[in-house]
């Protein structure tokens, strides 16, 4: 079987199209989701409880992932080996935590309910 194929077996149309189409789809969720990078960077720039929320919900979601790693393997489900790597994931979960602690709000930002 080759992997290229003779003049005679040229592509339909509606396949070139639907080529065509995924790229151009696929390309414009890139830049959107580039565009949200972006405007998500000058907001935590600008506001620091976005910043702060932001830096705790990664560190939540690496200690979510400590806690399933440990589960899975208590269960059995994962070898053991799997907690080499819990000392990794734990410092980078730290470090957003703690990363976040520092972080100062101005007194007139902070919600006073």
């Amino acid at each position: 079987m080759s992997l290229v194929t003779a003049p005679s077996e040229a592509a339909s149309p509606g396949t070139i199209a639907t080529v065509i189409a995924a790229v151009l789809s696929f390309s414009a969720f890139l830049a959107y989701m580039m565009w949200r990078v972006c405007r998500s960077a000058e907001r935590a720039e600008r506001d620091p409880k976005y910043l702060r929320r932001r830096l705790i919900r990664w560190g939540m979601l690496y200690a979510f992932t400590l806690v399933i790693g440990i589960v899975e393997v208590a269960t059995g489900k994962e070898p053991a080996i799997l907690l080499l790597g819990l000392p990794i994931t734990a410092l980078i979960a730290w470090g957003f935590f703690r990363k976040a602690m520092k972080i100062r709000i101005p007194p007139e930002q902070v919600d006073r309910n």
